[in-house]
């Protein structure tokens, strides 16, 4: 299989662990209530709570499991018993079967996440694969709700429910076939793109290497190396509380200033249809800002909040969603590319960050929460605050490990395949040992 057909496989795995997450979140509700009579608005908070805090115990695991297997081993894996849990989940006969069966398949689906690292360490345009993520993310939820729809409009919803079981047997058996196997041969652990060779045949014409039961060292447990990590994580824990935190009372503080429930909806929209409308920018401007891109982002989407908390009209309001909007597309584009900067697409390091993201999520409801008690627009000011904050501690930020620097162009790319090495200009020997560079290499391709 070719390196873009299985690259497409990734994609499809990020896209059903996306559908698996998003499509019924919207009806839990209706769907507690057609399948188990419960009518208490408590069952859907103590679902969601005990999926989240699944989530945020099992990311950190696969991170670690990532060490041990290749991400195709844990794919298919993943995708065999998903489609086992999903009809145990469909066939429920409690709303407690139900939740904890749920809450095991969430544990299984957070592996899944680690195939956006392996989607961008396996191609060559980091500004390109974060690109196309971002675009599956926002049309993504969409679809996803309209298929949850779909499944909520079926005379019962067990029968839709069951039948997203065999989308995860097809992906399982396409993974089985077609993913790559072993280390050697899995270019979704490399950071550096093959430049007309791959670990076994190096491109500037080193002999090959060949694969050892010797595990090299692990480059991430050097302090130096771990502070860039625990920096994109803080950045990444503040930029993710501040997007969630102004979403659940958004539509009761519009409506509070005397907007229409429609329009209020259509307002709360709003930003996820700009973030789309300014993505095809996002490499562009990138290219002109360079590392700068992500603090001026975060700093538009700080005015965009601040200018809907300060004027709760319908104008300033779309004026406020839309600047708000396009901050936040052009933010996660750069933020996403200082994540992979820094963790070097490696399965390990990704999961700190996706923990971190998932904690969000626990974080965000409860500071919503306790700020509109006081005053339905002051989760817009925290945001707003947050984002400012982040777009000044952003200027320190490390780029990512520091003897990386200097080997990474702003889009994310090596140089050093392009660009004769610096740091070995006053070197009397005029090339280096190949057991020497293919260690190095080794050490690049650890999980």
């Amino acid at each position: 299989m070719t390196v873009p057909a299985f690259r497409r496989l990734y994609l499809l795995v990020i896209v059903l662990h996306l559908v698996s997450d998003v499509a019924l979140s919207p009806f839990y509700p209706q769907l507690f209530e057609r399948l188990f009579g419960v009518t208490d608005m408590s069952a859907t908070g103590t679902y969601i709570w005990v999926c989240r805090v699944t989530a945020l115990v099992a990311m950190p695991l696969w991170g670690l499991v990532a060490r041990r297997f290749p991400m195709a081993t844990l794919v298919t894996w993943g995708l065999g018993i998903s489609a086992v849990l999903e009809l145990m989940i469909a066939a429920a006969p409690t709303y407690t079967v139900f939740t904890v069966l749920s809450a095991v398949q969430v544990a299984v689906t957070m592996s899944f996440a680690l195939a956006y690292p392996a989607f961008v360490g396996s191609g060559n345009d980091r500004m390109r694969d974060v690109m196309a993520h971002t675009y599956i993310i926002n049309v993504g939820t969409v679809t996803a709700t309209v298929l949850g729809a779909g499944i909520m409009a079926l005379p019962n919803p067990r029968w839709g429910i069951a039948a997203c079981a065999l989308l995860y047997v097809a992906l399982a058996v396409l993974c089985h076939r077609h993913l790559p196997r072993g280390r050697a041969g899995e270019p979704a652990v490399r950071d550096e793109p093959a430049c007309g060779g791959d670990a076994e045949h190096p491109a500037d014409g080193g002999p090959p290497t060949r694969s050892t039961g010797a595990r090299p060292a692990r480059r991430w447990s050097r302090p130096a190396l771990l502070l860039p990590l625990a920096a994109v994580c803080a950045a990444v824990l503040a930029a993710e509380s501040a997007r969630l935190v102004v979403r659940p009372f958004f539509t009761l503080y519009a409506e509070d200033s005397g907007i229409g429930p429609t329009v209020a909806a259509a307002l709360f929209l709003l930003p996820q249809l700009t973030v789309l409308a300014v993505l095809p920018l996002a490499g562009r401007v990138h290219t002109v800002l360079g590392r700068a891109l992500l603090p001026i982002a975060c700093s538009v989407a700080a005015l965009g909040l601040l200018v809907q908390f300060l004027a709760p009209d319908l104008a300033l309001l779309t004026l406020g969603r839309v600047v708000f909007g396009a901050g936040l597309g052009l933010g996660h584009v750069a933020l996403d590319l200082r994540v992979f900067a820094v963790t070097r697409a490696r399965g390990p390091a990704f999961a700190a960050v996706e923990t971190v993201r998932v904690g969000a999520t626990l974080i965000s409801p409860l500071l919503a929460t306790g700020l509109a008690t006081a005053g339905l627009g002051l989760p817009l000011a925290a945001g707003a605050g947050l984002f400012a904050v982040l777009s000044l501690l952003l200027i320190a930020l490390p780029e990512g490990p520091a003897e990386d620097a200097a080997a990474a162009d702003p889009a994310g790319g090596p140089r050093a395949a392009r660009t004769p090495p610096t740091t070995h200009e006053t070197d009397p020997a005029p090339a280096r040992d190949p057991r020497a560079r293919n260690r190095e290499e080794e050490d690049q391709h650890v999980h």
